[in-house]
């Protein structure tokens, strides 16, 4: 939502393109493109070791998920 490098719609365009079966759009609440250094940065973390050593997100293989916004159930 707040990355001034590259838009967000075209973001979601180059998900959509993508021809791999399991992806998985994060949508990082109040993060711009610097968002492993923010505050909500170990969200992305743990979403990225879990989608490397497991395939998932938050236990989803595919679609689009929205992390560290209120009232969302992820650790943050």
């Amino acid at each position: 939502m707040h990355d001034k490098q590259v838009a967000p719609d075209r973001v979601r365009e180059l998900y959509a393109d993508l021809g791999a079966q399991n992806k998985v759009f994060v949508d990082l609440a109040c993060s711009s493109h610097n968002a492993m250094w923010e505050r909500n940065h170990l969200l992305l973390f743990r979403a990225s070791l879990e989608f490397l050593t497991q395939g998932t997100v938050n236990g989803a293989k595919t679609g689009m998920l929205k992390l560290g916004y209120p009232g969302k159930t992820d650790s943050q």
